[in-house]
C-alpha cells in the first residue's frame, strides 16, 4: 500500500507492509524470485541484451539530444 505526503516542497513516499496472506499468489512468487541472486543476475543480463539489441538496431538512439 502506498501513501504520500508533502514535506518541505518535496513528496515523500511511504510503503506500508502488507500481510503475505492478503497478497495475490503472483506477487508472492515474484517476491521469492527477486530474493534469488541467480534470478536477478539473469534478469539484469536479459535487460542489458534487450537494450543492446535496441541500440544496435537504432544507432540514432546513441546520439545526445538537446
Amino acid at each position: 500500500m502506498f501513501s504520500g505526503g508533502k514535506s518541505g516542497g518535496t513528496q515523500t513516499l511511504v510503503l506500508k507492509k502488507q500481510a503475505d496472506a492478503d497478497l495475490p499468489p503472483r506477487i508472492l512468487e515474484l517476491r521469492k524470485k527477486i530474493r534469488n541472486p541467480e534470478y536477478l543476475d539473469n534478469a539484469i543480463q536479459r535487460i542489458a541484451q534487450v537494450i543492446s539489441n535496441h541500440l544496435i538496431d537504432d544507432p540514432e538512439e546513441l546520439k545526445l539530444r538537446n
